[in-house]
């Protein structure tokens, strides 16, 4: 069972925080944890490191830790690594589609910005395409609540 502390919760990411909720999120596919050397590893770090910034996504609400398990992405990590794939993907068709920029350099520009696009504008340029399921990479593009929910009721 995972162990629950009373914890000030901060939602504010950086950059890098982002990117070990997508690889937890990747490397979790099927499995309740994931160890903190399987994380340092594939992030390219050191597990201290690793450990350190694990335990601050913990401390903003964003994981939760089974001792002597690993660590998984709570209720808030989940809809933020969906937030910020769905930013990513939305933002890439886009570029790719309308803007003719090639898919390397459209997912290079995406990958620089999904954190910071406004709900708006992803759901406007979502709207735009005709709510696209899948980017140029084959990969599904979440569901926006306010955009294609609304469009499949």
């Amino acid at each position: 069972m995972p162990k629950f502390r009373e914890r000030n919760i901060s939602r504010t990411l950086t950059v890098k925080e982002v990117e070990y909720l997508k690889t937890i999120f990747r490397l979790s596919s099927g499995r309740k944890a994931v160890g903190s050397l399987e994380v340092a590893e594939a992030m390219g770090v050191s597990c201290a490191t690793a450990s350190e910034a694990l335990k601050r996504l913990y401390d903003k609400g964003m994981l939760e830790r089974t001792p002597w398990r690993g660590v998984n992405l709570s209720e808030a990590g989940i809809r933020e690594v969906d937030r910020v794939i769905r930013n990513h993907r939305v933002f890439e068709t886009y570029v790719y589609r309308f803007l003719s920029i090639n898919l390397e350099e459209a997912c290079d520009c995406a990958r620089r910005i999904e954190l910071y696009l406004p709900k708006e504008v992803v759901d406007s340029m979502c709207n735009i395409m005709g709510h696209p399921e899948k980017c140029p990479h084959n990969e599904c593009i979440p569901r926006g609540e306010g955009c294609c929910l609304k469009r499949q009721q």
